[in-house]
């Protein structure tokens, strides 16, 4: 993994089962796959510095655009300092 997205805070109780950075659009973002309390999910992580001020809107769009997901599927956006996650595709297991 690139030095981008070393520091990458990792939330208690969650196991990341795979991750790869990749593109999505013009941004440069990591993928994860990840579990925890009996729930799987998927995460796009992004730069802060790369999206600045995009709205949560225009997020959802990118993610509902670029991934197979229900239309009524739950979209989870968090941000922090430094990154911005998109939780999606979550599901009991």
């Amino acid at each position: 993994m690139s030095s981008r997205f070393n520091n990458v805070p990792e939330e208690n109780g969650v196991t990341v089962i795979f991750e790869q950075e990749t593109t999505l659009g013009d941004y440069q973002v990591l993928y994860q796959k990840w579990y925890a309390d009996d729930v799987t999910g998927d995460s796009v992580i992004f730069l802060n510095d790369d999206v600045g001020v995009t709205s949560e809107q225009a997020f959802e769009e990118l993610i509902r655009t670029s991934y197979p997901l229900k239309k009524d599927a739950g979209i989870a956006l968090k941000r922090s300092a430094k990154f911005t996650s998109i939780n999606f595709n979550m599901k009991r297991v």
